[in-house]
């Protein structure tokens, strides 16, 4: 009937490298997002939502900008790394 796939959310994103933990705590943190999203939109008025929105994403894309950042000083530590491995077994 039912069967357990690799295609929800979660798994997704550990495909992408993220660990179970980090998965859930962005999965939360999208929630807690979207929650204040609407409680904001009910309660303040349009103007007010689309602020908090793109408040958001201004974060977000200050946050992958760093990310990427972070990961291509790792992957030039990786190659310095093993050239320098290869050079020692010569």
């Amino acid at each position: 009937m039912f069967q357990a796939d690799k295609g929800h959310l979660h798994h997704r994103l550990m495909k992408k490298g993220y660990t179970q933990k980090q998965a859930v705590f962005i999965l939360y943190g999208l929630t807690a997002t979207l929650g204040m999203f609407a409680v904001i939109l009910l309660e303040s008025g349009i103007w007010k939502a689309i602020s908090f929105a793109l408040l958001i994403i201004a974060f977000v894309a200050i946050g992958y900008k760093d990310i990427f950042r972070v990961k291509a000083k790792e992957e030039e530590i990786i190659e310095v790394d093993e050239k320098n491995i290869r050079h020692d077994k010569k």
